[in-house]
């Protein structure tokens, strides 16, 4: 690699001991209720999920004690501009950052689906204002990273959506890019981008992942403002591998380095779901799965890391197996605490759940490696 990579401002990304988190109250719904309006809880409106300060429950400090040192997220509300209170609809997460940081947890801040079937629509200008919203509140106004922001990822699995296209995914990044020229962020400053791909082969049965992964590469090399100086020193690829640890293993050592050599690349989603006739038909079956799964996944050369998909069962929001993956599940006691501030809009001083989690066996896989 010619160019140098922007990874290594942030050295510990070359270790990644990740967990997907989508912490979510048990009262949440698939179609969210007005008063959480989507799926973002890592701010500073629902502190006692993800905060152990003031009696919360303190995911963050759990996670940081197993070993896990990057969370990849998947939601991240349109921010008010730093230090400001949060306008309607809007969240603020510097705190949830700071905490981030202090535990040396690293955070892939996602822009979401959402925004890139924005740009699809034809309402760049507004993504556009909103990621550069997003930009300014990672580095806190000023020019250095805030907390644990570590990462940006640009959409998730854009390979099984028919709402947006790789072109669009390379637009939103130029316009990432764009903010940060335009607050004078230092290149020593300056964080990886990915956009995770699915593990489907798309005629290339022996290749998950690869196909789309080169038409995200063509798709930023056409690009004017990103070209192959941004994939040399910008881009990091990320697919999400579903598969035994024997595939992912020949996975990393083969099969990615032989289609992209020197390129930097991460599983952002790597588990199994509870399902009858499968190698994971109940919970002791899953934690073993994911433990061989794990133990085949260490970084090395260009290989980051992984990710367990994932925190907890999406009960709340899913049925079926896609609830099934978490190392946690709701245990059925929880406690209520008040969307702050209680003049916010939507949902300013009404309740939300903090549930008591169950441990599965999956956490004991988790810990068992991430805390070598």
């Amino acid at each position: 690699m010619s160019t140098k990579h922007c990874i290594e401002n942030i050295p510990s990304l070359k270790n990644i001991k990740g967990v997907s988190y989508s912490p979510a109250p048990s009262d949440d719904k698939p179609a969210p209720p007005s008063k959480y309006f989507d799926t973002d809880f890592a701010n500073s409106c629902f502190p006692k999920i993800w905060d152990d300060a003031n009696g919360g429950r303190g995911d963050i400090k759990n996670l940081a004690g197993l070993g896990v040192n990057f969370i990849h997220l998947y939601n991240w509300s349109v921010p008010p501009a730093p230090g400001n209170t949060p306008g309607s609809h809007e969240r603020s997460h510097t705190t949830f950052l700071n905490k981030c940081g202090n535990e040396n947890v690293n955070v892939f801040v996602p822009i979401s689906n959402y925004f890139l079937g924005e740009i699809a629509n034809g309402n760049g200008a507004t993504a556009k204002t909103q990621i550069a919203a997003m930009v300014k509140e990672v580095y806190n106004g000023g020019t250095k990273r805030y907390g644990g922001a570590a990462m940006w990822g640009v959409a998730n699995e854009y390979d099984l959506q028919n709402a947006f296209s790789a072109a669009n995914i390379a637009t939103a990044m130029e316009y990432i890019l764009e903010a940060e020229s335009s607050q004078g962020i230092p290149a020593s400053e300056l964080m990886p981008i990915t956009s995770p791909v699915s593990f489907g082969t798309f005629g290339e049965p022996l290749k998950p992942g690869i196909v789309k992964v080169k038409e995200l590469q063509t798709a930023i090399e056409a690009n004017s403002s990103l070209g192959t100086t941004f994939w040399n020193s910008r881009f990091v690829a990320s697919v999400n591998p579903f598969n035994d640890g024997t595939f992912i293993a020949n996975y990393i050592a083969t099969t990615f380095p032989t289609a992209f050599p020197d390129t930097y690349f991460f599983f952002s989603e790597m588990g199994s779901a509870i399902q009858a006739g499968t190698p994971s038909s109940d919970e002791a079956q899953q934690a073993a799965y994911v433990l061989d799964q794990l133990n085949n996944s260490n970084p090395s050369g260009y290989f980051l890391g992984r990710c367990v998909f994932q925190f907890l069962d999406q009960t709340a929001m899913k049925t079926g197996t896609e609830a099934t993956f978490g190392m946690n599940k709701f245990s059925g006691t929880s406690t209520t605490s008040p969307i702050q501030p209680s003049t916010y809009d939507p949902g300013g001083g009404d309740n939300y759940t903090v549930d008591v989690l169950t441990k599965k066996p999956l956490h004991a896989s988790v810990k068992t490696v991430y805390s070598k």
